[in-house]
């Protein structure tokens, strides 16, 4: 009898192991034929390697990953010590990889992969034009080409940081979100470095923990969060300055003095996002202005956020328009910390508080609604 039961305890874990979580992995390299490719996986922080794999005459080989759980894994091809193509592998993912003599790889059968390759792409693109630009500059460079030089890497740094925020915010439970939010230009210029940064890295953890809870790296993920949370818990909850109940913002007006958000609770707040090359909202701001002239002795107010780099031009459009309420604008557009504190992934975008400072509607651009909110809360 025991006899039996030990084979049927066998055949149990033998068949508990056939079930293991796999992934399929069919790639040619062609710099690899009758060769030999590394296959590695990433464990928290560092490299592992999982396999050294033969390849055939035409550099094809097809290989079964075993993996652990159901939660995604960052895996490599390595030939020759030099890292040839990367995926994101989860159970039952079928992947087909083509790597050519020359060029970028090619990856198709899993979502994440190719989301993971687009996110790799385009930071080495960026990576590449900053450096590019930087080594422009010499002892003998004009002072005036090192200020272009500097606006241009400004530019290219809030444009692709614009480009990961959308990523991020598109993504909320792609695994590549949270490669996104970890890259770094250099060890002094990573993308997200700012201490308003916690709330998109909170934001992305509380997306990521709902699908991967145990995942190895939404806890690194974690482990940052905690670490920013505590800085911007700081540096915004334990200065001298009163608690609100919304992010607080601190920015220049068009006369260079700062402005506080927290300055105008107790007040029914309209706190828009825009631009000044925005010509339907330089026409919802006639609106706005018929509205703060109707209700801004009766405790309206507007604190309005331009997110315009060129400061002069939008001086100029507050002046023309003759816009009477709060007009600010640091000068680092999208890179500004009030576009991660309120979570702006669109221009314009417009939230409205009550007198106790909480959010009673958000982008509301037709008049008569606004001003319906704006009355019901006064």
């Amino acid at each position: 009898m025991k006899r039996i039961l030990s084979f049927f305890a066998a055949v149990g874990l033998l068949a508990a192991c056939n079930q293991a979580p796999t992934a399929q992995i069919s790639a040619t390299v062609e710099n690899a034929k009758d060769s030999s490719v590394v296959l590695q996986k990433l464990n928290y922080n560092r490299l592992l390697a999982v396999d050294t794999i033969k390849t055939d005459a035409q550099g094809r080989f097809n290989y079964k990953v075993k993996l652990t759980g159901n939660d995604p894994y960052f895996y490599y091809l390595y030939l020759g010590g030099s890292p040839v193509a990367s995926m994101i592998l989860r159970p039952s993912d079928k992947v087909s990889i083509t790597v050519p003599a020359t060029g970028a790889f090619t990856i198709t059968g899993s979502e994440e992969s190719t989301l993971f390759q687009e996110v790799n792409t385009r930071f080495a693109e960026a990576t590449a034009e900053m450096a590019a630009l930087t080594a422009k500059v010499n002892e003998e460079t004009p002072a005036a080409e090192i200020n272009a030089l500097n606006q241009r890497l400004g530019k290219l740094y809030v444009d692709y940081k614009r480009e990961a925020i959308k990523h991020v915010v598109t993504h909320p439970k792609s695994i590549t979100s949270a490669v996104v939010l970890f890259q770094k230009f250099t060890d002094e210029l990573p993308v997200f470095g700012q201490e308003t940064d916690a709330i998109l890295f909170k934001n992305t953890l509380d997306s990521l923990t709902l699908v991967y809870p145990k995942s190895e790296y939404v806890l690194a993920l974690r482990d940052a969060v905690d670490a920013r949370q505590r800085g911007l818990e700081f540096s915004t909850r334990f200065g001298d300055v009163d608690v609100v109940s919304f992010p607080d913002l601190e920015l220049p007006d068009v006369k260079g003095e700062r402005q506080k958000l927290s300055d105008q609770k107790g007040k029914v707040l309209i706190l828009s996002f825009w631009s000044v090359g925005q010509t339907e909202y330089k026409m919802f701001n006639v609106d706005l202005k018929e509205l703060y002239d109707a209700y801004h002795d009766k405790g309206l107010e507007i604190y309005q956020v331009s997110l315009d780099i060129d400061k002069p031009s939008w001086a100029a459009t507050v002046r023309s328009q003759g816009l009477p309420w709060i007009n600010v604008n640091d000068g680092l557009g999208v890179q500004s910390p009030s576009v991660v504190a309120y979570n702006v992934v669109k221009i314009p975008t417009m939230f409205v508080f009550d007198r106790a400072g909480d959010i009673v509607g958000s982008d509301v651009f037709d008049k008569e609604a606004l001003e319906s909110l704006i009355r019901k809360n006064l």
